[in-house]
């Protein structure tokens, strides 16, 4: 099947393949030369960034999707935006990522989008999207903030440590890209005890009992934040320094005003999902 075909159905009848409520937005924006196939605004009026792939979805247009929402994301940070992928067929690598990173997906052979789109066509003889206007801007983000974006895009989280850890990081750095320990011990002491405090569940409840996180001492979060989440990213991310917690050098090469607003909305925005998708009650 055509992926123009694909596309011209999914714009036409947006409920049939992915819900209603969703209105297409006639005028997109092309940034740094890329675009999602199809741009839709939600019933709570968020963006919904669409890329439909023939066939089998690959890490080609996996990669170049993820690339674009960042740059969205750069361009229009006050707009709510959902990412979704949407082929015939998907790996189960692929749809394990998608899921457990909170990105959503639509998966239909080649029959099951015939059927859609013969309803489709019920509706509307004429499956036509028309004369898209379409306005280019030029690149938001570098070609390296995209490849370290899409690192921690792609990192695994069995806990929201991670994320946490580098979006204080990206907050709490000094001049040489250092964060005493015991600073991000008592943020995550914080972090959790707000949680306590305002009822919410600290933690996935498979990984954490209840409660123990926010009754941790800044001794031991000293002790859980370089055993876990500094450990684990590697010296990739960060330096174990013992007292304190240093950005990697090939990371603070690069370091900026805007690769720090980005690393810490990348890690927040992954924090949320996380918390929405495994912790009840969510973020």
């Amino acid at each position: 099947m055509l992926e123009r075909k694909m596309e011209e159905a999914i714009a036409t009848c947006p409920e049939l393949f992915i819900e209603s409520g969703l209105t297409l937005v006639r005028r997109q924006v092309v940034i740094n030369g890329r675009r999602p196939d199809l741009l839709f605004s939600d019933a709570f009026s968020r963006q919904l960034l669409v890329e439909i792939q023939s066939g089998r979805l690959d890490e080609d247009h996996l990669q170049r999707h993820f690339y674009y929402f960042f740059d969205y994301r750069a361009k229009y940070p006050s707009t709510p935006l959902r990412l979704m992928f949407i082929a015939n067929r998907l790996v189960p690598q692929h749809k394990q990522f998608l899921d457990e990173h909170g990105y959503e997906f639509r998966e239909y052979p080649e029959h099951e989008f015939e059927r859609r789109l013969s309803q489709c066509v019920a509706r509307t003889p004429e499956i036509s999207l028309g004369t898209m206007e379409t306005r280019s801007t030029p690149g938001v983000l570098a070609p390296t903030t995209h490849e370290l974006l899409y690192e921690i895009e792609k990192h695994p989280m069995t806990m929201c440590y991670k994320m946490l850890l580098l979006m204080l990081m990206a907050e709490l750095s000094d001049l040489e890209g250092r964060v005493p320990l015991r600073t991000l011990a008592e943020r995550f002491q914080e972090f959790f005890g707000q949680r306590a405090v305002q009822r919410k569940a600290e933690e996935n409840p498979n990984r954490a009992k209840p409660g123990s996180l926010s009754r941790k001492s800044i001794v031991a979060w000293q002790r859980v934040i370089r055993q876990n989440p500094v450990r684990f990213l590697t010296e990739s991310f960060v330096i174990d320094e013992g007292v304190s917690v240093r950005w990697s050098p090939r990371i603070w090469a690069l370091w900026n005003t805007e690769l720090r607003r980005e690393i810490r909305t990348a890690c927040f925005d992954r924090l949320i999902r996380y918390f929405n998708r495994h912790v009840p009650g969510g973020y």
